[in-house]
């Protein structure tokens, strides 16, 4: 009778819990109105890892994830047209100004330069386009063709494809100034479309992009709220035949918000437009609860005639399975902590407090907003007693517990299991497919990155930094033999689709002497020789504006290679490859440390690598907590074991539907997937705490699951059901990943709900575990007066 006397309490104080709830749900939501819509790449990805810390180190010259790649092409003919040059050079000169661009990272071939001869022996690094002066007549046009022809993997197939028909302008964006949203706005406004006519298709993409296409998306999601809203109110009409069964469980979602909002903003952080399917997710649970105890109030009061009695009744029944349920969740959901990425960190701190916050909304407010409501009315709780739904869950429930039914449930337990296995072995670590799969095939980002791929044949960066000891290692020949065997090395694997180097210019530079002969297109040999062409190639030049190959304390250099896609397979044999190369021997440079890696490919492989190492221990450590607390509840070793299978069933099917659907786990999916290994686990909780219940009201087990499942069971799949119903409206949505992570936690949702009423029904009644009978004894020592008046009532 304890919680009894503590709803008790409740009640006698409402003033002062409700004054007290009150002022902490202003307090949060002051902060819940300025919550922001942020994010960040930055914060997906592990500080620690060397790939990062290398990337931070050199990320203002080389490979910065930030990059933005715009592609124009003639839609007849080439690009060498006065017309088509001159936007090129435009569009150039419009990225330098766009706000947060790094100075100097702007490149295109209106900022190459070429090797030109002099007299003497002497070559002169020369711009293609001398002070951005633009070729007038045929004669310069031909010339500037010819040039870029003289520099293949410099300019030609770099900066201009190798059909002439298009070219890019590349830049790089700093990390302590992004504003997606400013970004993506100013290169469409400014640098796009006024130079978009009919002799030219432009393409544009990039992070940045990417994340712009986002933001530009997000007003969407408030069509989608209200009308997931309007759904869940019509679902829970529909449920309870009276206003009050949608009201009730609408106040615990939205206190549960307003707190989960506040307290992320509170704490300075943004909501990540990513994942605005977790504090959906979250705030449905909270739906969930509450429907679990209005359901019960309408049965108390059924049984009792008397509101204040029924309140407290269904209370203090399902005080300890709400909270142990709620516990788990939160604490399965904190584990995330452990894993060394600040974004997962965030996520974990907040969403663990959000879900905390049901404890709030839903059990302490409980007794008091139903002290204050009307009670049902009794014809409308007997015409849901003898309703359709329950008698759909009554003909299911009954053949089920049987011993032929629950033979049947075990081989279909076992034919899942199977097809779990079977398609698990597709999940992939990492982006499944070259295209972004935030957002749909056909988008405009989409598309435009399809299209520079398709001419340039690969622009996402993997970029090895060649740390120097010392200055003079700059003159070591061997450094650019090694390089250019490195890339020669890369080119063969089918993932590269080119690479770029100072070895490449230094090649240049020897053809340039002899009349751009391609046999001469060769490394110097000695000392001398490199120190003459590096000098050539850097001279009358910026350390900025060749900060890109050399930083400007000539103590770095860097090769690039260009990836295809970003697909996990092959992030992952790049980084291999590259790895076995650098630890040959024979490819070591005194002075010299090659360092992996800067890049997106570079970075994405850190990020997938600590999903390697965590994924498994996440999940281990999440069972492990949830186990712990179900251990508290039921005080068994076993009761966790028959708990968790249907959870680590859910667990299974998620995984083999992302592996069938080719969804992969990557920086993106990892967040939404961990934070959703624990929901589920309160319906298993729910349906054992009533069979619980039922033995001690003096029925047989059979009986007793029976009961639990049309009785916790409907509010149990009901409430899996709504949830299915109302993530089909994201399927509108234009950003793919909200779509696919919503539909994705509706189905473990759905799983969860099936395995908590077949399989684990079934073990129990086949089983018959020690835990359930010696829980049933402690329920009759602690609550004997109550139960004893109730006995009557619930076998007539």
């Amino acid at each position: 009778m304890t919680w009894y006397r503590f709803g008790e309490w409740i009640l006698r104080w409402r003033f002062i819990v409700l004054a007290v709830v009150g002022v902490l749900t202003a307090f949060f939501g002051y902060f819940a109105a300025q919550t922001q819509l942020v994010t960040s790449f930055g914060e997906l990805l592990p500080q620690n890892h060397p790939f990062i810390q290398v990337a931070h180190k050199y990320d203002q010259y080389f490979g910065s994830v930030n990059n933005v790649t715009i592609m124009i092409e003639a839609k007849e003919g080439t690009i060498y047209t006065p017309a088509i040059i001159g936007k090129i050079v435009q569009m150039t000169r419009d990225m330098d100004v766009v706000y947060g661009i790094q100075h100097g990272s702007v490149r295109s071939v209106a900022t190459s330069s070429y090797f030109r001869p002099l007299a003497g022996g002497v070559i002169l690094n020369t711009p293609v386009l001398p002070n951005g002066d633009l070729p007038k007549t045929a004669g310069e046009l031909e010339e500037l063709e010819s040039n870029v022809h003289k520099n293949p993997g410099v300019i030609f197939g770099r900066f201009v494809s190798l059909d002439d028909r298009a070219a890019v302008i590349e830049g790089s964006f700093l990390e302590t100034r992004l504003d997606y949203t400013r970004i993506f706005d100013e290169i469409r406004r400014n640098v796009v479309e006024p130079e978009r006519d009919a002799s030219v298709h432009i393409y544009y993409g990039g992070q940045p992009i990417l994340y712009g296409w986002v933001y530009h998306y997000t007003p969407e999601f408030l069509w989608i709220f209200v009308a997931t809203v309007l759904a869940v109110w019509m679902l829970l009409y529909l449920y309870f035949s009276d206003w009050r069964g949608a009201l009730r469980p609408t106040i615990s979602g939205v206190i549960c918000a307003i707190w989960g909002l506040g307290f992320i903003r509170l704490l300075g952080f943004g909501l990540d437009p990513l994942v605005l399917v977790i504090p959906f997710l979250i705030t449905a649970r909270a739906v969930s609860h509450s429907v679990q105890m209005h359901d019960r109030y309408y049965e108390e009061f059924y049984r009792l005639r008397d509101k204040e009695r029924a309140i407290l009744s269904s209370f203090s029944e399902l005080f300890v399975p709400s909270l142990s349920g709620i516990l788990a969740d939160a604490f399965g959901v904190l584990i995330i902590l452990l894993v060394p990425v600040l974004f997962l960190q965030r996520l974990a701190i907040t969403a663990s407090f959000w879900i905390a916050a049901i404890i709030v909304s839903e059990l302490i407010l409980n007794p008091i907003v139903y002290y204050y409501l009307d009670p049902p009315r009794i014809e409308v709780i007997e015409r849901r007693e003898h309703g359709w739904f329950k008698r759909l869950l009554q003909s299911i429930a009954k053949p089920m517990l049987e011993s032929s039914g629950r033979i049947a449930t075990f081989a279909a337990t076992i034919v899942v299991i199977a097809l779990c296995v079977f398609f698990w072995t597709g999940l992939k670590v990492g982006d499944p497919s070259s295209e972004s799969p935030i957002l749909w095939p056909n988008s405009p980002y989409n598309r435009s990155m399809a299209a520079i791929q398709s001419e340039f044949g690969a622009i996402e960066q993997f970029v090895v930094v060649a740390e120097l000891a010392r200055r003079d290692s700059l003159n070591d020949p061997k450094l650019y033999h090694v390089m250019d065997e490195y890339e020669r090395y890369m080119e063969r694997d089918p993932a590269v689709g080119r690479t770029f180097s100072v070895a490449d210019l230094l090649s240049n530079g020897g053809s340039a002497l002899r009349e751009f002969q391609p046999k001469w297109n060769v490394l110097p040999t000695t000392t001398r020789g490199t120190g003459q062409l590096l000098g050539g190639l850097l001279a009358g030049a910026s350390p900025l504006s060749t900060a890109y190959i050399i930083t400007p304390r000539r103590d770095a250099t860097q090769i690039t290679v260009y990836s295809k896609d970003r697909e996990g397979e092959n992030v992952q044999r790049i980084v291999l490859r590259s790895q076995r190369f650098f630890d040959e021997p024979r490819h070591h440079v005194p002075g010299v440390t090659f360092s992996l890696a800067a890049g997106i490919i570079g970075e994405l492989a850190a990020a997938n690598q600590e999903i390697i190492d965590n994924d498994l221990l996440l999940n281990v450590l999440a069972f492990a907590t949830i186990y712990i607390i179900i251990l508290i509840t039921y005080r068994s070793f076993m009761a966790g074991l028959y708990l968790l299978f249907p959870l680590a069933l859910a667990n299974a099917a998620i995984n083999a539907f992302m592996g069938a659907h080719d969804i992969g786990i990557n920086i993106n999916t990892l967040p939404v997937v961990t934070v959703g290994v624990g929901f589920g686990i309160d319906y298993s909780i729910y349906i054992v705490s009533r069979i619980i219940e039922g033995l001690a009201l003096g029925s047989d087990l059979k009986g007793s699951t029976y009961t639990a499942l049309i009785t916790s069971g409907k509010a149990v799949v009901f409430t899996a059901l709504t949830l299915v119903a109302s993530v089909l409206f994201w399927y509108w949505s234009s950003i793919r990943f909200d779509a696919e992570m919503g539909l994705l936690l509706a189905v473990w949702m759905f799983v969860s709900m099936l395995g908590a009423m077949t399989i684990l029904p079934v073990l129990i009644v086949t089983f018959d575990p020690a835990f359930i009978r010696r829980e049933k004894e402690r329920t009759i020592a602690s609550k004997r007066p109550d139960l004893e008046s109730r006995t009557l009532a619930a076998f007539s």
